[in-house]
């Protein structure tokens, strides 16, 4: 996640929301079955990461990740976390939540990251570096990126610019959350994702708003897709218990 436009610094963001307990009825569990839908792929990047990548990988089943974030902190928040491997309340339960019981699962899941990466990806130019752009991803994510954008066309370049990195056929997923009070955020509606997924080439297979308690955030949006061209035979898969 960009550090600019946040609710909280990175150490703070990082105690509040993914260090201690799972907090349910927020959408993260929501977020967990839209991710599990995914069938397993190869590579994977997180953009706008921020510090939260190992939460998504226990619904996903990736064999390389490629985390990227502007935010030095957040970036060294994560590989902290991954270089000890123990889950934390809220790692514990998303596990239990996503059928991983195997007790390797969340290890595993760490060892899959394969790089950080520093780098703005809201600029008006595509990331640039060589770890992201000589290859192609077959899954990308970004997890409060977007939301973060200024307007519209903000929103819709900036879409078009992280799923260049895609392969043809490959997978997206993320979430967006509704800020209470950022008026300098853009509106995120329906139409625009439509949009600007549309732009970007990308057929969306889910798209759904969360309403959230939470005093700082009135609700979550949710989308998972492909990348044209992909088989039209390709739909959702359904959940997937194994590890």
């Amino acid at each position: 996640m960009n550090s600019e436009g946040t609710v909280a610094g990175a150490q703070e963001y990082w105690r509040r929301y993914y260090a201690e307990q799972f907090r349910f009825g927020l959408g993260t569990e929501d977020i967990l079955a839209a991710l599990m839908r995914i069938p397993p792929v190869t590579t994977w990047a997180d953009l706008g990461c921020g510090s939260e990548s190992m939460l998504w990988a226990t619904a996903l089943r990736a064999q390389r990740l490629v985390a990227v974030d502007i935010d030095t902190q957040r970036l060294e928040i994560l590989r902290q976390f991954v270089t000890t491997a123990q889950p934390r309340g809220i790692h514990v339960t998303a596990l239990e939540l996503c059928g991983r019981t195997d007790p390797d699962a969340f290890e595993a899941r760490c060892r899959s990251l394969t790089a950080l990466i520093q780098a703005d990806c809201l600029s008006s130019q595509p990331p640039t570096d060589p770890r992201l752009i000589e290859q192609s991803f077959n899954l990308v994510t970004q997890f409060g990126l977007l939301g973060l954008c200024r307007d519209a066309n903000h929103f819709t370049t900036s879409f078009a610019h992280i799923h260049r990195l895609q392969a043809p056929g490959g997978w997206v997923g993320g979430a967006n959350w509704v800020a209470r009070h950022a008026p300098s955020r853009v509106e995120l509606t329906r139409q625009l994702y439509t949009t600007a997924a549309t732009r970007a080439g990308v057929h969306l297979l889910l798209l759904k708003r969360i309403p959230s308690p939470d005093p700082d955030f009135t609700a979550v949006w949710i989308y998972i897709g492909r990348k044209t061209p992909c088989p039209r035979s390709a739909p959702l898969t359904s959940r997937h218990p194994t590890n």
